[in-house]
């Protein structure tokens, strides 16, 4: 069986070759360009390059402020989850968002918010009177407003899924019976008692989301502006640049943006403490914080319209994105196109076929080798030793993309190991495994062990019980985790970049390359198809586990 520590060999050993391939570059030894001398001329043309400043402000700021939102939301929909239905019925309409790439909500937001987007064409021409699109810039905007409702779009259901683990792991009734004893209201003991509690354990979660914010490059491509742009899209750009002097460029970029992601760490950490201590010093002083009924509930309804608002505004880009796949000839400003038809299916049949397959193959492949690699880690004996090693699992969650696969692809380069589907696929799992350790992790460490207990005094092995007691039992989480792997791996847009050198097209890295410039009815098409894939997944798993239970509702009274 495989060992704990090869697993944290396998997962550690590229980010650490990835972190020293950039690093080293930064500092001006790049043996791959005969460069053997340290030296600051890196820094030097890096910090020359027009803008720059502005770039890394950017990316900080949107990453922040996403991240912020996402979770004060988040946090307003799980104590409305809990206290009434209604927001348990918006979690389960909002949580196949989960499932759908983040290029793709992207190109959502950019069918619907653009001048010529379906925003406006609901609007026009009975309310604005516009006959032609207007020159208004709502999308891509200055100040990333756009990228930052995209990603709230997105991390706003994870945050939501992880909530809800955490919320199983605490007492609440109980918590919040023993608040109203001491004279609180639902809400204020929901804020004193079970938010602290909540932040403690979905700290992983949180940060694992602002650091992909620090550092995304395909949203960002789309929705971010362009002069300048967020630092990651540049890094991305001075790599691929065919004067070859930009590479060190690049690698400082990478390393700047690993010290932007620990700064905007540092502050949402420093944030957090000093919000925990101002809750701290409420409840000290007995401060309640009571309310007129009348704004509570106002104040409850606003912030629950608030919090479902960019996702209902992520749903209308998707349906955009849907009636654009299917458009012939749609001409402003009608409301839907003037020819249905299939024309840009045929016309991308072959692209989008390859593209296709290869995201079901590498998302396939890396998803299910993931989860046995998870099922390996659990079954073996849990000591404290490797709890702390279970952390250092998530640490390609927890850095920037750019910072060591800028690296990595150097070394892959230098070892000839770019462009291989195997590389491809190992790549993926960096990131993969991380999200299905975290989706299955909780459920298999509250496994019953009676079952195996008694399956044991019946004779049976470690590897009977595993297959013949727990796998059955926990058929449910197993399946959720390698749907949630998949589409993770469809979403993977810089690791498909970075591991193939551009040679190993997916419908991610096609749709970006089509958003900047293709016809949109292309561009429905490949969002469709990676809205349709990571879909049809989760379907079959519910299918499969909804097969496999089917027969015990029959022994139900």
């Amino acid at each position: 069986m495989i060992s704990r520590s090869i697993i944290i060999l396998i997962c550690l050993l590229p980010i650490i070759a990835g972190l020293a391939g950039a690093i080293l570059p930064a500092s001006g030894w790049f043996a791959p360009l005969g460069r053997y001398d340290f030296s600051l001329e890196p820094v030097s043309m890096f910090l020359n390059q027009p803008g720059i400043w502005t770039s890394i402000w950017l990316s900080g700021f949107t990453a922040l402020i996403s991240t912020f939102i996402s979770y004060v939301l988040a946090m307003v929909l799980l104590a409305q989850l809990y206290h009434n239905g209604r927001a348990g019925l918006i979690f389960r309409l909002i949580a196949p968002l989960l499932a759908v790439p983040h290029i793709t909500v992207a190109v959502g937001f950019l069918f619907l918010l653009q001048p010529s987007g379906w925003l406006i064409r609901l609007l026009s021409p009975w309310l604005t009177g516009w006959e032609r699109p207007p020159d208004l810039y709502l999308i891509p905007d200055a100040y990333g407003v756009g990228l930052i409702l995209a990603l709230i779009a997105k991390e706003l259901p994870f945050l939501l899924l992880m909530g809800v683990s955490a919320l199983s792991q605490i007492r609440v009734s109980d918590h919040l019976d023993h608040a109203a004893s001491l004279g609180y209201r639902p809400y204020s003991a929901w804020l004193y008692i079970i938010t602290p509690q909540l932040a403690k354990r979905m700290r992983l979660s949180v940060m694992i989301v602002l650091m992909f914010s620090v550092s995304v490059v395909d949203m960002a491509l789309i929705l971010a502006p362009s002069l300048p742009a967020p630092l990651a899209p540049r890094i991305l750009d001075w790599f691929y640049d065919a004067d070859l002097n930009n590479q060190f460029i690049a690698a400082v970029g990478a390393v700047v943006q690993l010290g932007l992601a620990l700064i905007c760490g540092v502050i949402w950490i420093s944030s957090a403490y000093a919000t925990g201590q101002f809750i701290r010093h409420l409840t000290y002083h007995g401060k309640r914080g009571y309310l007129p009924s009348v704004l509570v509930k106002g104040g409850k309804d606003l912030l629950f319209i608030i919090a479902i608002l960019p996702c209902l505004i992520s749903v209308m880009g998707l349906i955009s994105v849907i009636i654009w796949g299917f458009a012939n000839i749609w001409r402003f400003p009608a409301v839907l196109p003037d020819q249905w038809g299939v024309r840009a299916w045929i016309n991308t049949a072959d692209i989008m076929f390859v593209a296709g397959f290869n995201s079901v193959m590498i998302a396939g492949i890396s998803a299910l080798a993931s989860v046995i690699i998870a099922i390996i880690w659990f079954e073996q004996k849990a000591t404290r030793d490797h709890s702390h090693m279970e952390k250092w699992l998530y640490l390609p969650l927890l850095l920037p993309q750019a910072s060591f696969l800028f690296g990595l692809q150097i070394l892959l380069i230098w070892f000839r190991l770019d462009g291989l589907y195997i590389t491809l696929i190992w790549v993926h799992m960096l990131f993969v495994f991380p999200y299905v350790m975290l989706t299955l992790g909780p459920t298999w460490r509250r496994f019953d062990r009676r079952y195996t207990d008694i399956a044991a005094t019946l004779g049976a092995g470690k590897i009977k019980q595993l297959f013949r007691i727990k796998l059955p039992i926990l058929l449910t989480p197993i399946m959720t985790a390698f749907a949630i792997g998949f589409s993770v791996s469809c979403a993977l847009y810089l690791p498909t970049i970075f591991a193939s050198n551009g040679r190993m097209v997916t419908l991610t890295t096609e749709a970006v390359t089509l958003a900047s410039g293709a016809s949109r009815q292309a561009l429905g098409v490949a969002s469709i198809l990676q809205m349709i894939l990571p879909l049809v997944v989760f379907l079959l798993c519910d299918a499969v586990i909804r097969w496999r239970f089917g027969q015990f509702r029959y022994f139900r009274s």
